[in-house]
This record gives structure tokens, C-alpha cells and sequence, in this order.
């Protein structure tokens, strides 16, 4: 197993109560794996014990917060000549009013671009803003550079980044530390705190808190408590479960396609293998004897499809010299027939078969036929006239001889069909047509029975061997393929068993982590969902809209953050979001957002906010210059804004703030002076 990492980030509670939960070995295996990671996951899946990560150690030191003591830009979208905000290092509320296109998003843009090297409203900008980005005022290098001033430390620290190439993306950043050394941004750690703790907070990201989409703002509340590990493990298992649920499920979901398969099949194994699939009782050997048997179903057959496959008929040319043989027969006894030729042909028959008979029958004197007296007499006189007849019947002879060889060429054709050759089939069938024609003694029926019915056994013939061929292909009859989808179902099957015994014990590991999860996620979110209620409270002012909590549900792609608000006292009111105005959604944001500057373990003690008082009322303003007074008791806040309504509420309420005005002028020349217009 390769472990990714050798602690579990903020699990110490949780480690705690695996280590109190009583679970069996199996079940904490699967815990301490979906902690380690995917491939602890699959080790896990493969049989192998996953030893139980250790717990970060408890980190002692003190937390070293940083504060913004100042933003200096050059050259960047509205700022042209260079351009300086200086603050004190420690708590305060700074609050910096000038009127749209003055520098101000210019300013605060420029100090995430700095600390960060990007910033979130570059992603959604049109590619002509990311090609204009530079200030069209001052051609000298584009820079912007942040100090802060980090506890403990003797002086402060300058970041600053250096656009060389066109893409807004192309700066190269670099720290100057208080001692003069200087390094890469690396070196100071902060990467994942700037993700977790991002000090920056413009309109466009309060905006999304409340409408945009739920999972962003419940990752960024899961890293903000640092239950990022967490929620990424409850993941992974997860996955892991619903890896196992469709192995368990798959051989269910394609049984009904495997028994249409083997119910449209012939094949006796078919039938037998749709009787043990739907049988009550799972035969599972009895299923793997039938798909290895891939052999074929009837051997009888088989072999008679091995001899169709080299069965030969008589060719077509021989069987056009024989049908033309018989009609040429056919032509010379037909010239012959009535000739002298023809009738000293039958004298010459019948007298040589007289003396046949009297050869062999030489007592009898007379005709067994017409009683005439038969002797030597005779003899002399039917032999002389023999030899005068012989000569005239030469040509008819010759005739009917040809023609008896042609019959006996049409008979050596039709031979009998072989003695293995089904009867019933349609070759068979045409060969019994085919040898019927030895009875025929007429030369031209003959000729023509040759022609017709060989025509037809041959292309019997061709089918057959064709088909013999093809199903000696595949000699099961397209069993073999059938066995293959069963066999490879039976495995699915027999993975099945396996996935749902592991199934067991894994989402017992994930109902003990969720539960944990959730746990620990409204322990860790309740001070935040307090701060965030006291917040509203002071925000919503005379309105009869409360914030009732806050929760994170949910995983994966269903996870999110529940915001209960309830309007004119009536609770779990689902559509009470649709009833909140542009500027309530507003303030429900940064109700939602600005507790997460006061979370322990922050090493930020600053907070940017870029415009957040638009669409606001009045009264609403007021609330938020209350709060934000308040916060700056603990935390640095520096903010942004177009509308004299905040500055103009600080003073009237007396609260402590530093105010200052920004303007710019037509050549994006920067100036800030103090006290608001």
C-alpha cells in the first residue's frame, strides 16, 4: 500500500472515537483505509488489513497572524503611475469610499493577484478584459506588491509579483523577508491557508455564497474547519460503495437479457441452463458444467454436417454432355425409325434370337411361336439371311447402341444419395427426385429430367455444403457464444456474493463515518452558525427575517449547506429564500462569510472586501457598519466601496474607523487622502 500521506489532517477526535467505537476489525480496516486513501481503498478491496493512521501531532506553537500594512501598484487595469495604501499592523477597520472606476477593485484585485497570483473574477472575465488587463496609461512594468507585517517578526514583509508576458497569468512572484534575504513564495507556507482562509471577500463571491452553487460554498466551509480530509474520505468510501452496489447489482440487471438469449436458442442446453437460472435453488456447478460444455449438441449430426461439407455432385458439364448425348441418340433413332434399316435391324433381332433359343433349346422342332418346323435347314437359311440384313442394319445398330450408352451414362449420374444423407432434408428430397429418373427409358424425358432436377440438386448441393460449413464454424449452433455470456455471468455472479460480503462491512464503515462526519461537522460549524446569527441579527435590522443555523449535509454531489431562514416567525419555510430581496441576500452573505475571519487557527488577522454594501438599504448599512466595527476590534478589515451611505453611518454612529477617498483621474493617475467625500 503507498500511503499519501502520514497523518490525518484534524482527525484526532475522530481517530479517538474509532479507536472507542467497539467496531470490528474488518469494519475499522475500512475506516482506516477511506482515511489513508485510494489506494489504501483498493488494497482494502483486495483482501489486505490497513493499519489505523496516527493523528497529527498537537500543534503547540503559537499562531504567528499576519496584518496588511500595504498595497503598492503599478501599471495594473485602472492604476497607472505607482500607487500606495498604507496600514497600521493589528486590528482596525479601514474604510476607502470613491466613486466607480477610482482604482478601488484595482487595488484589491491587485493585492489577491499578489499574494495568490490570481483572482477568482479573472475565470469569469471576457477574453477582451483578460487581453486589456494592463493599464493603457503607463507602458513601464506592471507590479504589485503587498507588505505584511507578521507577529514576532521585525519588520515586514514584502510579496510582490512582476507581469512580463501578456496573460494576466505571467507574473512571477517573489517574498522579501524583514532581513533583506529573499525567496519564492513557497517559503512562507501560506498555500493552503490562502484556499482555507482566503483574506479576501469581493461582491462578485458574496454574490455566489447564496446563489451560486451550494458545493462551493460547502468546501469552503468543510477546509475553513478543517474537515477537508474528512469530507474527502467520506468520499472515497463512498465511491468505493457504490463500486460494490453495482457488482452486486449487475448479475440481477442482466439476467433477464441472458434467459431471452437462451430462450430463443434451440439447443437442449439452452432450455436445461433457463431451468437451473430460474430455479429456486442457485445450482452454481451444475451452471458452470453447462457453459464449458461448448462442444456439439448432437455428434450424429455433426457428422453428417462434416460429410455434407465434402459431398460432390455430378458437374454441370457432365451433365450437359450427357443430356446432349441422349438428345443426339434420340435424333438418330428418330431419322431411323421406318427405314429398311430400321426394319432389317428387327429382323436381325429377332432372328438372332431364335437361334439363341435353338442353340439352347436344340430337341424343340418347331417355334415356340409360330410352330414353323426349326432344324439345320433352317439354321443354314436364317443365318445366310443374317448376313444379308447385317449390312443394311449397320447404321440403325449403331443407333440404338449409342443410345443404350447414353442410358447407362444418365443411370451411373443418378446414383442413390448416400446412405447418411437425412431424407427429410431438403437435399435429401431433391436426390430422391434427382435418382428417380433411372426408371425413365425415354431418351429425351430423360435428357430433360437430367437437365431440370440437376439443376435443382446442385444448387441443393451448394446450400448444403454452405450450410454445413458455416455450422461447422461454430459446430454448436451458436451454443458457443451462448456459453460464453453464461459463463461470464456466472462470474459476475459469483463476484456478486463476493461484492455484497464486502458491501457489508464497508457501509457499515460509512454510516459510522458519516455519522461522524456529521458530528463533528456541527461541532466544528456551531460557533461559525453563532457568529453568523449574530451577524444577521445586527444586519437585518427592523425586519421580521431570522437566521435559524446552518448546516453541511450531504456528500459528494449532493453535498451542500443548508441555510435555515424563517420570514414573519414561520419556521422551516422552504420557499423564505425566494422572499429575500437583493440587498438581504447580500447581507445574508456576508453574514455567512465574515465569521470565517474570526475561526481559530487563521493566521490571516486581515480581511479585503471589495464593495459589500451594493443593493443594500439604508438601514441595512447601518447594521453593517456596526458589525464591521465590531469585527475590527479583532481582525484588520479593509474595505472597498463606491457608497458614502457606510462612511457616512461610521461617523454618525461614532464607531472607529479609518476613512479615506480614493480618486483617479484621466491619465489613471491614484491618489488616497483621508476623510470620506
Amino acid at each position: 500500500m503507498t500511503r499519501v500521506t502520514e497523518t490525518f489532517e484534524g482527525g484526532r477526535a475522530l481517530l479517538d472515537a474509532l479507536a472507542r467505537s467497539g467496531l470490528p476489525r474488518e469494519i475499522r480496516s475500512w475506516v482506516a483505509a477511506a482515511l489513508w486513501g485510494d489506494d489504501a481503498l483498493e488494497a482494502r478491496l483486495k483482501g489486505e488489513q490497513v493499519p489505523e493512521p496516527e493523528p497529527e501531532p498537537a500543534d503547540t506553537s503559537r499562531i504567528r497572524r499576519a496584518y496588511l500594512t500595504g498595497i503598492r501598484v503599478q501599471g495594473f487595469r485602472g492604476i497607472g503611475r505607482p500607487a500606495e495604501l498604507t496600514f497600521g499592523a493589528g486590528p482596525g477597520l479601514t474604510v476607502i469610499v470613491g466613486r466607480n472606476g477610482s482604482g478601488k477593485s484595482s487595488f484589491a484585485e491587485a493585492a489577491e493577484a499578489a499574494l495568490t497570483g490570481r483572482n477568482p473574477r479573472w475565470d469569469a472575465m471576457p477574453t477582451g478584459w483578460r487581453d486589456g488587463w494592463r493599464n493603457l496609461h503607463y507602458d513601464e512594468r506592471t507590479e504589485a506588491s503587498v507588505d505584511i507585517h507578521i507577529a514576532g517578526d521585525p519588520g515586514s514583509t514584502r510579496i510582490s509579483r512582476r507581469w512580463t508576458g501578456e496573460s494576466v497569468r505571467s507574473a512571477r512572484g517573489e517574498v522579501v523577508h524583514p532581513g533583506g534575504e529573499v525567496s519564492s513564495l513557497r517559503t512562507l507556507e501560506w498555500g493552503e491557508n490562502l484556499v482555507r482562509y482566503r483574506p479576501f471577500l469581493s461582491y462578485d463571491e458574496l454574490g455566489r455564497t447564496v446563489s451560486g452553487r451550494s458545493a462551493e460554498l460547502y468546501d469552503t466551509l468543510t477546509s475553513l474547519l478543517g474537515l477537508s480530509s474528512l469530507a474527502e474520505a467520506e468520499r472515497r468510501l463512498a465511491k468505493v460503495c457504490d463500486g460494490l452496489v453495482r457488482r452486486r447489482d449487475r448479475p440481477s440487471r442482466e439476467l433477464r437479457h441472458l434467459l431471452d438469449r437462451l430462450r430463443e436458442s434451440s439447443d437442449p442446453r439452452a432450455d436445461q441452463a433457463v431451468r437451473l437460472l430460474t430455479s429456486s435453488y442457485f445450482d452454481m456447478d451444475a451452471l458452470r458444467r453447462l457453459a464449458a460444455d461448448d462442444g456439439p449438441s448432437d455428434p450424429d449430426l455433426h457428422m453428417v454436417m462434416r460429410r455434407l461439407r465434402r459431398l460432390s455432385v455430378p458437374e454441370r458439364t457432365v451433365m450437359a454432355d450427357v443430356v446432349n448425348e441422349l438428345r443426339g441418340a434420340s435424333m438418330e433413332l428418330a431419322m431411323a425409325a421406318g427405314s429398311k434399316g430400321d426394319r432389317a435391324h428387327g429382323v436381325v433381332r429377332l432372328l438372332e434370337q431364335a437361334l439363341e433359343h435353338h442353340q439352347r433349346h436344340p430337341t424343340d422342332t418347331e417355334c415356340p411361336t409360330c410352330s414353323a418346323p426349326l432344324g439345320a435347314d433352317w439354321t443354314r437359311r436364317a443365318n445366310a439371311q443374317l448376313r444379308a440384313l447385317r449390312p443394311q442394319a449397320a447404321v440403325v445398330a449403331a443407333a440404338y447402341d449409342r443410345a443404350e450408352a447414353a442410358r447407362d451414362q444418365a443411370r451411373f449420374l443418378m446414383s442413390p444419395a448416400p446412405g447418411w444423407l437425412p431424407p427429410e432434408s431438403e437435399l435429401g428430397q431433391v436426390w430422391a427426385l434427382w435418382e428417380s429418373g433411372a426408371d425413365i427409358t425415354d431418351l429425351g424425358e430423360l435428357a430433360e429430367h437430367i437437365e431440370v432436377v440437376g439443376r435443382k440438386l446442385r444448387a441443393a448441393a451448394v446450400s448444403a455444403r454452405r450450410d454445413a460449413s458455416e455450422r461447422l464454424e461454430d459446430p454448436t449452433g451458436g451454443w458457443a457464444e451462448l456459453a460464453g455470456q453464461l459463463s461470464g455471468w456466472l462470474d459476475d455472479a459469483q463476484d456478486a456474493i463476493s461484492a455484497r460480503d464486502t458491501l457489508n462491512a464497508a457501509e457499515a464503515a460509512l454510516n459510522w463515518l458519516s455519522e461522524q462526519a456529521r458530528v463533528l461537522r456541527a461541532e466544528r460549524l456551531g460557533p461559525v452558525a453563532t457568529q453568523a446569527e449574530q451577524v444577521w441579527y445586527r444586519l437585518r435590522q427592523e425586519r421580521h427575517i431570522d437566521l435559524q443555523g446552518m448546516r453541511l449535509t450531504g456528500r459528494g454531489v449532493r453535498r451542500r449547506v443548508e441555510v435555515d431562514v424563517s420570514v414573519d416567525g414561520v419556521e422551516d419555510q422552504t420557499s423564505a429564500p425566494g422572499l429575500l430581496s437583493q440587498g438581504e441576500f447580500q447581507a445574508l452573505a456576508l453574514s455567512i462569510c465574515l465569521p470565517r475571519t474570526l475561526v481559530e487557527g487563521n493566521p490571516f488577522g486581515f480581511l479585503v472586501l471589495d464593495d459589500p454594501v451594493q443593493a443594500m438599504d439604508t438601514e441595512t448599512v447601518e447594521g453593517l457598519s456596526s458589525v464591521l466595527a465590531e469585527v475590527g476590534r479583532h481582525r484588520q478589515l479593509i474595505v472597498f466601496t463606491h457608497d458614502t451611505r457606510l462612511s457616512d453611518a461610521l461617523r454618525r454612529l461614532g464607531l472607529p474607523a479609518d476613512i479615506r477617498t480614493i480618486n483617479r483621474d484621466a491619465m489613471s493617475n491614484v491618489w488616497v487622502s483621508d476623510g470620506a467625500v
